[in-house]
């Protein structure tokens, strides 16, 4: 028994109706926009995601060369430990710098001075270029070099830090009086001096033989 025509057209347009329900939601602005939305919040969130993960993997790489527990737990060296604990002055920095103001400031016995200059002063110079007299130390005429004041600024068991002066030059002569920073290391078993700059104020001239 054929169907009816009346019952073939009810059920193809039943079979249309079900085919064109997804154009049918589709075609709906206010559904479009949610469509958009829905999107692009699943998309920020798999972003978020991602890099939540590499950020992660990258933090908990520990430091090149080591562990995270032999760098976390490195602290300062042992020099500069060595160097931040205070102690008396060694009477052998004393004598050092003393002999050192006069010889090398003076500009006698300079192959003495040589022996008691640290390398960052003596700045690669040989005995016989130290023996002319042109050397990276400021020389000055003082008539108290036996007796200048030293005053301590810092004294560890590695180094020395001294004020010394102010030096006075004869009366007369022109110049001026004027202090030094000295610091005495101890470098190889000795104490040498490895710095030696006068103590210059803002407004005061840089050479004190010049009025």
């Amino acid at each position: 028994m054929s169907p009816s025509p009346k019952s073939s057209g009810t059920l193809l347009n039943r079979m249309s109706s079900t085919t064109s329900t997804p154009t049918g939601f589709l075609s709906s602005p206010r559904r479009q926009r949610w469509l958009m939305w829905i999107s692009g919040a699943v998309l920020v969130v798999g972003v978020a995601v991602f890099l939540g993960v590499i950020l992660s993997r990258g933090s908990s790489q520990p430091a090149a060369g080591g562990n995270l527990a032999t760098v976390a737990s490195s602290g300062p060296s042992s020099t500069k430990s060595t160097k931040s604990q205070s102690v008396p002055p060694s009477a052998d920095a004393f004598k050092v710098a003393r002999t050192f103001v006069e010889t090398a400031v003076l500009r006698k016995n300079l192959d003495v001075s040589y022996r008691l200059v640290g390398p960052d002063l003596k700045g690669g110079m040989s005995l016989a270029q130290w023996r002319k007299g042109s050397i990276p130390v400021q020389p000055y005429p003082a008539i108290n070099a036996k007796t200048a004041k030293f005053t301590v600024l810092t004294s560890s068991k590695s180094e020395l830090r001294l004020v010394v002066g102010p030096l006075v030059a004869r009366k007369g002569s022109g110049i001026r009086p004027l202090a030094f920073y000295l610091n005495v290391e101890r470098l190889g078993g000795r104490w040498l001096v490895n710095y030696f700059l006068p103590d210059y104020h803002p407004g005061s001239k840089s050479n004190p033989y010049s009025n």
